[in-house]
Parts: structure tokens; C-alpha cells; sequence
């Protein structure tokens, strides 16, 4: 796509408002408390367009109409049934995360781990499967950062990624989650409102959604169908990664402290689930007008199905609406990349330190090593993508499952059954590394994979929380009444 004066104008101005955010996050961070979870200081509707910001990230907007493309109507296993994991996320983890942040200073994912189950090593696990999956899904991002920008500006994707990553940076490292949750609440609301118009634009272009469909069913009728082209259990993976697994996102659930009022909880589900599926919009009716053009002869055949919607936006929307959907893309990636840029940081400079007994001398050390932590997460994610390419495909075969195996069964189950042990969630954790990592160098170099196309990731989020169950059910340390009081009022509330 050639630079588009209008276009590149939007998204410039886009950036330095995100630049504006994140100086003004800074003079408003003056703790790690604040660096990390804003303070709890927001209302539910930035917590929710934060939460569903972030779980979009560059996939929604840039591989999702991709993903239509190229399987049909499979997609629709992720991108439409996708809200409904908010309101289970909200159910499952909403009111016992935000109580836990108030009985203990608990401030990232393995906090919580720890405050339930009373171990280090339990706390040092989770931050590691989180940083590796932090690491691998960063670098993805930045380097889907640099496609995206590299298109609009018309420059080299190195000069692209170098100038989005300054930006993410900025704000990020200076004004940590209350730059990240404002940022998000403004993306978030590019991302609905751009969604929805290009929806519109897509079916008037295609005839409407019954004539694209017909069209799509009679030239190629495989992916009319309801599993597309994919395999059954593929799809049936994916949904199930989306909905449960979204339950152990750490981007996602670590919005739960956030929340000022915990009365307001009930209100982020639909708040954030609809928000999400209106945003799914523009990849249903990019995907389907795209293919729908491509199976009738109106188009060529692409040669990468991630170009899908940035060769819809560039021939057949305005500048200016392009323009706004270009800046949604970008601030869904950013979304993603600023969050997991303050977890890596908070695992790399305060979990994993701490869970090897070491100690700082006052909080203000401890903000100044998170700054320090979210530069070295950049750098090292940015190093990663570019030149050690082949780490991050093997962590990307196993992707949402390095957050979700841990976190659904340790926090998900054991923060809703006290029953759930100190050895059951150290068995559960650790299985979910070797299973996740396992089958990640097997597929990568030895192109294992598990048959009926099932997920590596959802078979390895299956067989952690069973580890947990049996292994909980054969010991009884740190379980039931045992567990710190405090801690065991919010299990039974």
C-alpha cells in the first residue's frame, strides 16, 4: 500500500496523543503500586475497554479477517464466541482477584499464586511460564507493530518498528498502567467505533451478507461450512482456548485489581464482551467480502492472508476512515504490547526476585527496577523477533497456553475450591511447562503434532487442571481450613 497523506496524518496525530498519555502517566505514578495496578483507582468502563483492548490485540484487527480468508467460516469458533469468555472470566476470577488485592498487597499474577498456596516455588513458576509467554507474544506484537506502521508511513519496517516501539516505550516505562489503562480506553474506542463502519462499507461492497455468502457457499462450498476449512477439533480447540483459557490471561485478569469499587465488577462482562464483539465485526465483513471477491473472480488471490484487511482498507474505504481502522490496528497491538511489557517487567524485577528470597530497600527502588525491567522486556523481545526468530516460533506453537495451563487451574480452580493443594498447584504448574514447552520444540523441530488437529495449548490446559484435581485429592497441604484466614474467606465467599 502506498503512503496516503490523510491516512499517515491520522495515525501520527493518533501517536502523539498515545505520547501526550503516557507524560502525563508518569506525573501521576509515584509508587509500584501505581506503576503496576494504576493505584486501583479506575472506574469499570476503563478496566473493561482495558481488559477487552488488550485480549484483541493485533490478531483481532489484522489476523482475524486473515484467518477467514484462508479457513471460512471456522473463524467464527474464535472472533464471535470470544465475548462470551468475559463474562466467565468475570465470573470465575472478577470478585476474588479484586478481594485478594485487598487482604494482601498483592500486585501481579504470582502474588496471588503465592498469597494462595503459601510457596515460592509456586510463585517462581508461574512468573516464569508467564515472562516466556510475555516474551515470545511481545515480539509478535512489536514486529506486527512494524508491518502495520511500515505500510502507513512508507518507510522500512526497521524504521517502523523502531519509531512504534519509542512510542510504546514512553509511555509504558514512564507512566506504567495508568498511562496503559487511559491509552487503552482511548484505543479501545477507535477499535468499536472503526469496527462497526467498516462493517458496513464491507457488506455494501459485497451486496450484503446473504449474496456473499451464497456466492462464497457455490464457488467454494468447504468453507461455508460450520468448521470451514479446518479440522473439527481444531475448531473446537480454538473455541475452547478462547472461552476458558481466556480465564488465565494475565493481561486480562491482572485488570482485575484495578477496579476502585469491587460492587462494580458485575458490569465489566457485558461491558467488555460486547465491546469485543463489535470490534469482530470488521473481521467477519472483511474476511467475507475479501474471499466472497476472490471465489466470484472480482479479485485476485492474495499471496498472505494476514494482507486481507490492509488491501480491503487501502482500495475500497476513504482515507479517512482507513485512517482511523490504521489506528485501531496500531492501538490494538499496542494494547497488548503495553500490558505485557509491565507483567514481563513486574515477573523479571519483582516475582522471580522475590521468590529467590531477595528483597528491596524501599518501594521507590523497586518502581525504579520495574522502569528498568519494562526496558529490558522491549529490548529483549525486540532482539528475539529479529534475530533469534526461531525461539519465538517454538514459544508461539504453544502461545495463549504458557499464560492460561498455570493460571486457569491454579487461580481459576484454587481460588474457587479450597480443596486445591500447595503440591497440587506446584505438580499443575510445573506439568503445564513441560507439556507446553514439550510439545512446542516437537512441533517446531520435529513436526510432532497431536492428531485430529487438537491444539498443543488446549490439550496441555486439560491436562494441568487435572494435575492439579488428582494430585490435590491425594495431599492436603496448605488446602482447606489450613489456608491464612484472610486468604480462605475469599475462597468459600
Amino acid at each position: 500500500m502506498a503512503a496516503d497523506p490523510l491516512i499517515t496524518g491520522i495515525v501520527v496525530v493518533y501517536l502523539l496523543l498515545v505520547l501526550g498519555i503516557g507524560v502525563w502517566g508518569y506525573r501521576q505514578t509515584e509508587s509500584t503500586e501505581d506503576f503496576l495496578i494504576s493505584g486501583k483507582r479506575f472506574g469499570i468502563w476503563a478496566v473493561a475497554f482495558s481488559a477487552f483492548a488488550s485480549i484483541m490485540s493485533g490478531f483481532g484487527f489484522i489476523g482475524g479477517p486473515g484467518l477467514f480468508y484462508s479457513g471460512g467460516y471456522a473463524f467464527l469458533w474464535i472472533a464471535i464466541v470470544a465475548p462470551l469468555a468475559f463474562p466467565i472470566s468475570w465470573f470465575v476470577l472478577g470478585k476474588k482477584m479484586r478481594l485478594m488485592a485487598e487482604v494482601e498487597r498483592i500486585l501481579t499474577i504470582p502474588d496471588a499464586a503465592d498469597a494462595r498456596y503459601d510457596s515460592d516455588a509456586v510463585r517462581f513458576f508461574v512468573a516464569l511460564s508467564v515472562l516466556l509467554g510475555v516474551i515470545s507474544y511481545l515480539a509478535v506484537q512489536l514486529k506486527a507493530m512494524g508491518f502495520v506502521l511500515a505500510d502507513i508511513l512508507g518507510t522500512s519496517e526497521l524504521v517502523a518498528v523502531v519509531l512504534a516501539t519509542v512510542v510504546i516505550a514512553a509511555y509504558t516505562i514512564g507512566g506504567g498502567m495508568i498511562a496503559g489503562v487511559f491509552t487503552d480506553l482511548v484505543q479501545g474506542g477507535i477499535m468499536v467505533v472503526g469496527s462497526i463502519l467498516v462493517f458496513f462499507f464491507a457488506l455494501d461492497y459485497g451486496g450484503g451478507f446473504q449474496q456473499m455468502s451464497r456466492e462464497i457457499a457455490t464457488n467454494n462450498p468447504e468453507f461455508a461450512g460450520a468448521f470451514g476449512s479446518f479440522p473439527v477439533m481444531l475448531a473446537l480447540s480454538w473455541y475452547f482456548l478462547f472461552t476458558i483459557g481466556n480465564s488465565g490471561q494475565p493481561h486480562m485478569a491482572h485488570k482485575l485489581y484495578m477496579i476502585r469499587d469491587v460492587k462494580l465488577l458485575k458490569w465489566g462482562a457485558p461491558i467488555a464482551g460486547l465491546s469485543y464483539f463489535l470490534s469482530s465485526l470488521m473481521m467477519l465483513g472483511i474476511g467475507i467480502s475479501v474471499r466472497a471477491g476472490v471465489e466470484t473472480g472480482a479479485l485476485d488471490s492474495l499471496s498472505n492472508p494476514d494482507m486481507a484487511a490492509p488491501f480491503f482498507l487501502s482500495n475500497f474505504v476513504s482515507p479517512v476512515l482507513a485512517g482511523i481502522v490504521f489506528a485501531a490496528a496500531l492501538g490494538a497491538i499496542m494494547s497488548t504490547s503495553d500490558a505485557f511489557i509491565n507483567i514481563g517487567a513486574a515477573n523479571l524485577a519483582r516475582d522471580i526476585p522475590e521468590s529467590l528470597g531477595m528483597e528491596y530497600d524501599s518501594d521507590r527502588q523497586e518502581l525504579w527496577v520495574n522502569r528498568l525491567g519494562s526496558a529490558a522486556i522491549i529490548v529483549l523481545s525486540l532482539f528475539l523477533a529479529y534475530f533469534v526468530q526461531i525461539l519465538v516460533g517454538i514459544l508461539g506453537v504453544v502461545g495463549w497456553a504458557l499464560f492460561a495451563a498455570p493460571i486457569v487451574p491454579l487461580l481459576g480452580i484454587g481460588l474457587n475450591w479450597s480443596g486445591a493443594t500447595r503440591e497440587g498447584a506446584l505438580a499443575a504448574v510445573v506439568v503445564s511447562l513441560l507439556v507446553n514447552l514439550g510439545l512446542a520444540v516437537g512441533s517446531s523441530l520435529y513436526g510432532v503434532s497431536l492428531p485430529h488437529g487438537v491444539v498443543a495449548g488446549a490439550f496441555s490446559l486439560v491436562a494441568s487442571s487435572i494435575t492439579l484435581i488428582v494430585v490435590s485429592l491425594l495431599t492436603n497441604t496448605y488446602s482447606g481450613e489450613d489456608i491464612a484466614e484472610e486468604i480462605y474467606r475469599v475462597v468459600v465467599a
